[in-house]
C-alpha cells in the first residue's frame, strides 16, 4: 500500500518534469530554428525589412544620417526621404541586409562582440539619392555600423547569448528527456493506457503554456510597440515570429487531445459553439446592478477605444481566439464521435 502511494507521488513529480522538458525543449526548438538557422533568419529579417512600417520608420533614421553627414543635403529632405522609402524596399539591399543577418547570427552563436555593418547598404543609398538628386553630390560614407549602447542593452545581448548558446544542446536533449520521464510514467502506472492518457493530458498543457507564453509575448510587444525608437520594429518582428510559437502549440494541443481520446480517455461533452453564444448573450445582458452595469460601460467604452485606435491589433486577437475556438470545437467533437462509437459497439 506504502509503495503504491510513493509510486502515484514519483509518476506526479516526473508527469510535471516531463511536462516541463517538453515546453522548455519546444521553446529552445523554436529559437534553434528560428534564430540559428541563418537561411531562415535572414529570410525573417527580409520579410520584417519589406513592412511597409518598417520601410517609413528606416527611411526616417537614414534621411538622419545622411543628412548629419552631408548637412548641405537638409533642404532636400523629403527628396531623400521617398528616394530612401523606395530604396529600402528595393531587391539592391536584399544581399548586404542578408548579410546584416549572418553577423547577426554569428553575434548570437559564436558569441562575438554585436556590430553590424551598414556601409555598403548606406552607400548603395547614397547612389540612389544622388541620381534623383545629383545636385545634392553627397559623398559616400567611409564606415557606418550599428553597435547597442553600454549599459542594460548590451547586458541584455550579452544574457541573451549565453541562452542562445545552450539553445541548440537544449531543443535535442530536453524533448528525448520528456519522452524517457512520459515512458517511466507509463510503465509506473498500474494500467498502461493510464498513464498514456496521462502523458497525453501533459503534452495538452504543454501546448497551452507555449500558447500562453506566446500571447502574453504577444500583449507585451504591442504595449511597448508604442515606443517611438523601436516600436515599429518590435511589432513587425513579433508579426514575422509569432507562427513560429503559434503553430507548435496547436500541434501540441490537438496531437495532445487526439491521443487522449483514443486511448480511451473522456473528456467533457463540450458544445462549444453552444457555449460561446451563451457566454455572449451573458456579455450583452443588462446587469440589475447598477455598479456592475456602470463598470460593464466604463469596460465597453475602453475596449472599443482600443479597438478603433489599434485595429490590426484588434483583428490578430479576433483571428487568434476564432482558431483557438476551432481547434477546441474539433477537439471535443472528435472525442464526442469517439465515444458514441465506444458506446455503439458496446451495445452491440
Amino acid at each position: 500500500m506504502r509503495n503504491t502511494k510513493y509510486l502515484r507521488v514519483l509518476s506526479k513529480v516526473l508527469i510535471v518534469l516531463g511536462t516541463f522538458a517538453l515546453t522548455l525543449g519546444a521553446f529552445a526548438g523554436i529559437v534553434n530554428n528560428n534564430l540559428l538557422n541563418g537561411p531562415k533568419l535572414a529570410d525573417h529579417i527580409e520579410s520584417i525589412r519589406q513592412d511597409p512600417a518598417v520601410i517609413a520608420k528606416m527611411s526616417v533614421q537614414l534621411t538622419d544620417v545622411l543628412i548629419e553627414k552631408a548637412p548641405n543635403a537638409a533642404p532636400f529632405r523629403p527628396v531623400i526621404e521617398n528616394a530612401a522609402a523606395k530604396i529600402l524596399s528595393s531587391d539592391a539591399l536584399s544581399e548586404p541586409i542578408r548579410g546584416a543577418a549572418v553577423q547577426l547570427r554569428d553575434a548570437f552563436v559564436k558569441g562575438q562582440a554585436l556590430k553590424l555593418e551598414f556601409t555598403e547598404t548606406a552607400n548603395v543609398a547614397i547612389e540612389k539619392v544622388n541620381m534623383f538628386a545629383p545636385q545634392l553630390g553627397i559623398e559616400p560614407i567611409a564606415a557606418l555600423s550599428l553597435e547597442p549602447p553600454a549599459g542594460s542593452i548590451l547586458a541584455t545581448i550579452n544574457t541573451l547569448q549565453k541562452v542562445l548558446k545552450i539553445s541548440d544542446t537544449l531543443s535535442m536533449a530536453l524533448p528525448i528527456a520528456a519522452a524517457v520521464l512520459f515512458l517511466v510514467v507509463i510503465l509506473l502506472a498500474p494500467y498502461r493506457r493510464q498513464g498514456a492518457q496521462r502523458v497525453a493530458k501533459s503534452v495538452m498543457i504543454s501546448g497551452g503554456i507555449i500558447a500562453g507564453i506566446s500571447g502574453a509575448i504577444w500583449i507585451a510587444t504591442n504595449i511597448f510597440g508604442r515606443d517611438p525608437d523601436i516600436g515599429i520594429y518590435l511589432i513587425a518582428s513579433w508579426n514575422q515570429f509569432d507562427a513560429a510559437f503559434w503553430i507548435p502549440a496547436a500541434i501540441l494541443i490537438v496531437a495532445g487531445g487526439m491521443a487522449y481520446t483514443l486511448l480511451g480517455g473522456v473528456l467533457p461533452d463540450v458544445d462549444v459553439p453552444s457555449e460561446v453564444a451563451k457566454t455572449w448573450k451573458r456579455i450583452w445582458a443588462r446587469p440589475a446592478n447598477v455598479w456592475i452595469s456602470f463598470a460593464r460601460a466604463i469596460i465597453f467604452v475602453a475596449l472599443g477605444a482600443f479597438i478603433v485606435m489599434n485595429t490590426q491589433v484588434a483583428l490578430r486577437g479576433l483571428l487568434f481566439i476564432a482558431s483557438a475556438l476551432m481547434i477546441a470545437t474539433a477537439i471535443f467533437e472528435f472525442n464526442r464521435l469517439l465515444v458514441r462509437s465506444i458506446e455503439k459497439e458496446k451495445a452491440s
